[in-house]
């Protein structure tokens, strides 16, 4: 190339190369950020929408387990990483034993628990009120069955069986 003659351009490619410039060093100033463990106000907006999921997904599930105590299961979470490289939990769930027991008022005495800790959290989702439903339509048989056997107290008394068809066992309480 010849003294004196730069690089062939456009006057309309001028913009554009300041532009490719321009997104470059934001991309430069980003990259310096996330080394320094900085966050763009973005990223620091969802992070805080993790940490606020996180503490109330967390809520949500030690309340099922302290209501639900020897019923309840061990807590599990689901997670999602944020533009901090940090886990949260952004789904959870605790497993809790909702068979019935050898008698109707153990049952009754049981369901009674189930369905405290199913509607024990401050916004108990939909898969936790249809557990207290069927934990409910069980303590409604098991009281059903006890009555029965309360009228029959004279005569030979019939064994409790749970006729309900779901035969109940673990079911899992949902963030």
């Amino acid at each position: 190339m010849p003294a004196g003659i730069g690089p062939l351009t456009s006057p309309a490619a001028a913009p554009l190369e300041r532009g490719l410039q321009g997104k470059q060093g934001e991309e430069r100033t980003q990259a310096r950020r996330r080394q320094a463990g900085e966050l763009t106000p973005d990223q620091r907006r969802v992070v805080a929408e993790l940490q606020a999921r996180d503490a109330e997904v967390r809520a949500h599930e030690a309340a099922h387990k302290a209501a639900g105590g020897s019923l309840a299961g061990g807590m599990s979470f689901s997670y999602q990483s944020g533009p901090d490289g940090r886990r949260y939990a952004v789904g959870g769930e605790v497993a809790i034993d909702t068979g019935a027991e050898r008698d109707p008022q153990a049952t009754i005495a049981k369901m009674q628990r189930v369905i405290a800790a199913a509607l024990a959290p401050a916004q108990p989702s939909s898969q936790d009120r249809a557990v207290a439903a069927q934990a409910r339509a069980t303590m409604t048989e098991a009281q059903r069955q006890q009555m029965e056997q309360s009228r029959g107290a004279g005569s030979v008394r019939a064994a409790y069986t749970p006729t309900d068809d779901r035969q109940g066992g673990l079911v899992d309480l949902t963030a």
